[in-house]
C-alpha cells in the first residue's frame, strides 16, 4: 500500500506552480498563463528508496492561488500538509522575497516545521535574471534542519528549474518525496484540529472590508460545508469564472453575481432555509466592501 503525502506549492501568481505540476505530473509545458482559482489536487505516484527497500509514496499535490490577501483560503488549505515547494520567478526579485515574508511565515503558523524544498523557476530566460541562485539557496539554508541529511547525495533542498525544458523538475518532487518519507509520524487526530483551529482563527483575521478579504471568507465559507476540498473547490472555479471575477482586485458587482450563483449551486444538495440563510450572510459580507 502506498503512503500518502499532502503537499503544497507556493508561491506568487506566473511562478510557473501550475507549469511545475504539469511537466511532473504529465511531461507536458504550456506556456499560455492561467491564474489558479482556489486550489487544485493533482496526484503522483513515486517510488523513493528507503532504508533499504523501496517504498511507493503517493504525492496529493494541492496548487493554490498565488497571491497574498487570501489568508483564510490558504491557511485553511495548509491543515494536515506534510511538506511544500516554495516557488520563485528569477526573473522578478518580488517573488523571492514574498517566500519569507508571507507565504513560509504563514505555513508555519498552521503546521508544524515541515520539509521544504526551493525552486527557482524560469531558467530558461536566464538573460533576464534579476536575482542568482545563491539568493535562494540562502534562504534555504535557513529552513529543512533535520531533513537535508536523509536526502541522498544528488539530491538537494534548492534547485534552478525550468518547467519549460524540464530541468531539475523532477529532482524538486523526489526530494521532498525523499523528505517527507524521513521521519515517518503516525496520524494524530489531535495533531489535525489543532491545524484546523489554527487555519480558522486565520479566517476570523481576514479584513474583510476589502473586495479580497471579503472573497477569501466567502470562499472559506463555502468550502467548508464540503467533506471534500477538491470537489468544492471545482465547483467554486465554475462559479468565479461564471462570475466573471478578477482576484486580484474583485468587483462589487461580480461579488455579488458570485453569492447568487454559489447560492445556486448550493439548492442541487442543501435544504432552502440553509441556502437562504448563506445567501443572506455572503451578501452582507460583499455588501460591507468598503474599498
Amino acid at each position: 500500500m502506498a503512503v500518502k503525502k499532502k503537499i503544497v506549492m507556493l508561491g506568487d501568481s506566473a511562478v510557473g506552480k501550475t507549469s511545475l505540476i504539469r511537466r511532473f505530473v504529465f511531461d507536458k509545458f504550456d506556456d499560455a498563463y492561467i491564474s489558479t482559482i482556489g486550489s487544485k489536487v493533482t496526484k503522483k505516484e513515486m517510488v523513493i528508496p528507503k532504508d533499504g527497500k523501496e517504498t511507493d509514496l503517493r504525492l496529493m499535490i494541492w496548487d493554490i492561488l498565488g497571491r497574498e490577501g487570501y489568508t483564510a483560503t490558504h491557511s485553511r488549505t495548509f491543515a494536515g500538509v506534510h511538506g511544500a515547494i516554495l516557488v520563485c520567478d528569477m526573473t522578478r526579485r518580488e517573488t523571492l522575497k514574498t517566500l519569507e515574508r508571507y507565504w513560509i511565515p504563514l505555513l508555519f503558523d498552521v503546521v508544524e516545521h515541515v520539509p521544504l524544498v526551493f525552486a527557482c523557476n524560469k531558467n530558461d530566460l536566464s538573460g533576464d535574471c534579476v536575482f542568482e541562485q545563491d539568493d535562494l539557496v540562502a534562504i534555504a539554508s535557513r529552513y529543512n534542519s533535520g531533513f537535508k541529511k536523509e536526502l541522498p547525495a544528488n539530491l538537494a533542498t534548492c534547485f534552478s528549474t525550468s518547467a519549460k525544458t524540464g530541468e531539475d523538475v523532477e529532482s524538486v518532487f523526489e526530494s521532498l518525496g525523499h523528505m517527507v518519507l524521513a521521519k515517518e509520524i503516525p496520524d494524530d487526530p489531535i495533531k489535525d484540529l489543532y491545524e484546523s483551529l489554527v487555519a480558522m482563527g486565520k479566517h476570523r483575521q481576514t479584513d474583510r472590508g476589502t473586495s479580497m478579504g471579503a472573497l477569501d471568507a466567502i470562499i472559506v465559507d463555502f468550502c467548508d460545508d464540503f467533506d471534500d476540498d477538491r470537489i468544492a473547490m471545482s465547483l467554486l472555479r465554475q462559479e468565479i469564472v461564471r462570475a466573471g471575477i478578477d482576484i486580484r482586485s474583485p468587483s462589487m458587482e461580480g461579488l455579488l453575481k458570485l453569492v447568487e450563483y454559489l447560492a445556486e449551486a448550493q439548492s442541487e444538495y442543501k435544504d432552502e432555509k440553509f441556502v437562504i440563510s448563506n445567501l443572506d450572510k455572503w451578501l452582507q459580507l460583499a455588501r460591507d466592501v468598503k474599498d
